[in-house]
């Protein structure tokens, strides 16, 4: 996955040179820890990266499913290139509840009837797993995560 994650940065590095402006662009190289172990299982993985906006935005996404619960995590991480925007994260996360990571990374639980999320800096990312089941349109009810299943997926991508 990390070959492939690779590749797809290499991708975007020659579209944003394909521009008619010319710059000189360095070369884009990111490398992301997955989770390994989930708090459910898992029979459908897969990962994009988002290249709407590749002079922007970075965003990578993970997506595990379990396409018999319909149970859905999504891994994303979104650095935001112009050095002028602010966080985000301090508006994200005013209501939610914080904890800390086996390696004191601040991290914010926040949950609604329909979804999970856990938010965090990482590396210069905006890192957060969100968690729903059918397409976030059911509530999650039995399939509820408990806090604890998030902190461990977080701890496994330190």
């Amino acid at each position: 996955m990390k070959i492939y994650m690779f590749l797809l940065g290499f991708i975007l590095l020659l579209l944003s040179a394909c521009s008619s402006e010319e710059k000189q662009l360095e070369p884009i190289a990111y490398e992301f820890k997955e989770p390994t172990t989930f708090p459910f299982e898992v029979n459908e993985a897969f990962s994009e990266i988002d290249l709407e906006v590749p002079d922007h935005l970075h965003q990578f996404i993970y997506y595990y499913r379990n396409t018999e619960t319909s149970q859905e995590l999504k891994y994303i991480l979104s650095k935001v290139l112009d050095e002028e925007q602010p966080s985000e994260l301090e508006d994200i996360v005013k209501d939610m509840s914080e904890y800390k990571l086996d390696n004191g990374i601040t991290v914010y639980y926040g949950e609604n009837d329909t979804a999970q999320e856990l938010w965090w800096e990482q590396d210069g990312f905006m890192a957060r797993f969100i968690y729903f089941i059918k397409g976030n349109t059911d509530q999650l009810g039995e399939y509820k995560l408990e806090v604890e299943e998030f902190l461990k997926l977080a701890n496994q991508v330190q």
